[in-house]
């Protein structure tokens, strides 16, 4: 199948969302200066992407934007496809290396035919299959990406903090916790994960939006489930982190197929059977999201 020819799902929107990855097809919207903080792939069926990281604009079918760098999209397509890998639960010197291979080897057409036929597959597949993020790997990029060796009190405060940005306690109650002092806690988080637990705390709160984005509460109201303190500072970090104001999120968010891949797939212990891969109205609120990655 070539991602160039088949239109049969062009108008299908589609988001799979877990702890450690995030497959979106759909809408780009015209978004200002964004910095996610997790490495990102664009990728455009046809027509090139166009991406300023600060100066000169540059056209590319393919898009490696490494995590936590501001950076510029736009498009001349109406949709485009996006992975995010999220760097604490990866090797992302590795991968950085194999995916900037690929691009400087000219193999960028055989890796968007992946992405492609990956979301083809993923739209024929049964609601119900399970997805571990071993699974989305190879889906999407066509091999398992390596795992990031941790420290297991590092590995512990990012499970808390996953777990739940709103409740995961400040930083002091994070470092006594794991019986360090909060100095020491501090360099240790920042030399293992390679980012300020602020900077990381930040950019978890901000992707918990993906699932409250078509709850029926008010935005005050996802501000405040999503850990932030009222809608001013709610409204701030979604425009600064997604490059839209949550209101325009919210807004363009009408058509999109959501599939939440439950966290005990993504590598770490399950508390019980997976029950599988969740569509949109399982136990957390359904996410649509148009125009937000």
């Amino acid at each position: 199948m070539s991602f160039t020819s088949d239109t049969r799902h062009v108008d299908r929107r589609v988001m799979l969302v877990g702890r450690d990855r995030v497959f979106y097809f759909g809408l780009l919207g015209c978004p200002g200066i964004r910095n996610f903080g997790s490495a990102t792939l664009y990728v455009s069926a046809h027509a090139p992407l166009q991406v300023s990281f600060g100066g000169q604009w540059h056209q590319r079918r393919l898009v490696w934007v490494p995590a936590y760098t501001p950076h510029r999209i736009r498009a001349l397509e109406r949709q485009i496809g996006v992975v995010m890998v999220e760097p604490e639960s990866t090797d992302m010197v590795a991968v950085d290396r194999c995916i900037r291979h690929s691009l400087d080897a000219g193999h960028e057409p055989a890796l968007l035919e992946r992405v492609f036929q990956g979301f083809t597959r993923l739209q024929q597949a049964d609601s119900e299959s399970d997805l571990s993020t071993e699974n989305f790997d190879d889906l999407f990029l066509g091999e398992s990406l390596p795992a990031r060796g941790l420290d297991p009190r590092i590995r512990r405060v990012l499970d808390r903090v996953c777990d739940d940005s709103a409740e995961a306690g400040s930083a002091v109650d994070l470092a006594r916790a794991e019986g360090l002092s909060f100095s020491r806690f501090l360099h240790l988080f920042k030399a293992e994960t390679g980012v300020p637990l602020r900077k990381y705390r930040a950019w978890r709160r901000a992707r918990n939006l993906l699932y409250h984005v078509r709850s029926d509460v008010s935005l005050t109201d996802i501000a405040l489930q999503t850990g932030y303190p009222d809608s001013t500072h709610f409204s701030h970090s979604i425009r600064k982190i997604y490059g839209l104001p949550p209101r325009e999120i919210v807004a363009g968010s009408r058509r999109l197929r959501i599939r939440v891949q439950p966290p005990w797939m993504s590598g770490h212990p399950s508390p019980g059977p997976a029950p599988g891969l969740v569509a949109a109205n399982s136990h957390k609120p359904a996410v649509t999201a148009a125009a937000i990655v």
